[in-house]
């Protein structure tokens, strides 16, 4: 038994290993200033929200101060049928901006259905998205702007959370430097299968040409990773922005249940993932919990050469969650690591479990 448990062992190590890898050997990419003084392009920045009167003001304000001039831009807010007074807080600030649209879904009540709504009235030529919990860096835009040249259809970026000292931030913070990770080595090694939707841009054309959010529809989520990978079956040209001015801060304050509730949404869009892609994240995610529960055999049969396989797992994880921190130009306390990636292992399997069997709703 220990001996299969041994082998298993190895190649999870290994997957892990390539994993890493893939991030640390390969070059970052750089920002490109192509952007053309005489060629300037409207950003239309859509926003779908429900029930979201605590953080619009905030999110408003972040959009509204951006380091871009007021005519390049402009910001489209479509309320999903809230039932608090998010639409009302909205209509009474929309004409203090001349840039700010106030729009309510036209369609039944999804967030897709939101962001269509948006994207139709729309008068840019880039598309970009966050949402309502974000507060974007003042240069989001202007970075945006300066990376859309020919050779890009699609801008894919990062949003951390803003860190806070609760054991629920570190763990939510602990699974954002995880997923951006294997977002960052995908993409470096030319197979870039997700993003964050709340830093997402795209030419409204490729939207077009896509059809929108056409055949994605059954997945309440997926307008960010769904749909790249649809216009990837494209061709379409993906970019990813590393600069810290184009990152999107995300608020956490969540209760535990919401957490698994998003959690597990966001996990309910790999039933659509192609067979390949499932398989590859399968043995990725298969070989970091094995690695992780290693500990227990370790334990019980005082065996040393299964413990040092969880000790490497563990030194890798401290290794990827200081380069992605670094980039972030955030601290994080390492210490932790080994019980948060615990944690973590544990919820994966509830997110999966949870993804298949129950109901998931956006709001």
């Amino acid at each position: 038994m220990l001996s299969a448990l041994y082998v298993l062992l190895v190649y999870s190590l290994i997957v892990q290993f390539i994993i890493y890898l893939s991030y640390y050997f390969t070059k970052p990419t750089r920002l490109r200033r192509h952007i053309n003084s005489k060629n300037k392009r409207l950003i239309s920045v859509v926003v779908a929200v429900r029930n979201e009167e605590q953080n619009l003001i905030t999110l408003i304000n972040a959009l509204m101060n951006q380091n871009l001039k007021e005519d390049l831009y402009e910001v489209i807010i479509v309320d999903d049928y809230s039932n608090d007074s998010t639409f009302n807080q909205l209509i009474s600030i929309k004409d203090k901006f001349k840039n700010l649209k106030v729009l309510k879904n036209n369609y039944s009540q999804s967030k897709k259905n939101a962001l269509k709504t948006g994207i139709e009235n729309s008068e840019g030529n880039i598309i970009a998205l966050t949402d309502a919990d974000c507060i974007p860096n003042a240069n989001w835009l202007k970075s945006l702007s300066e990376v859309f040249d020919n050779d890009v259809d699609i801008v894919i970026g990062y949003s951390p959370i803003i860190p806070e000292n609760k054991f629920l931030n570190k763990l939510a913070r602990f699974e954002n430097y995880t997923t951006s990770y294997l977002m960052t080595a995908f993409f470096k090694v030319g197979y870039p299968y997700m993003c964050f939707g709340r830093n997402l841009a795209y030419r409204k054309s490729l939207y077009e040409n896509l059809r929108g959010f056409q055949g994605i529809e059954k997945s309440l989520s997926g307008d960010d990773d769904l749909f790249l990978q649809k216009a990837i079956k494209q061709n379409a040209k993906i970019f990813l922005n590393q600069v810290k001015e184009s990152i999107v801060y995300t608020r956490f304050d969540q209760t535990f249940r919401q957490f698994i509730n998003q959690k597990t949404r966001h996990v309910s869009a790999s039933k659509y993932y192609i067979i390949k892609l499932k398989i590859i994240l399968g043995i990725i995610y298969l070989s970091n919990i094995l690695l992780t529960f290693s500990i227990v055999p370790a334990i019980l049969y005082f065996d040393l050469f299964i413990s040092s396989f969880w000790l490497l797992h563990m030194i890798i994880k401290i290794l990827e969650v200081k380069n992605i921190q670094k980039l972030f130009e955030e601290t994080f306390n390492f210490i932790l690591i080994p019980v948060l990636e615990t944690i973590y292992s544990f919820l994966l399997i509830i997110f999966g479990i949870l993804s298949r069997f129950k109901v998931v709703r956006w709001k």
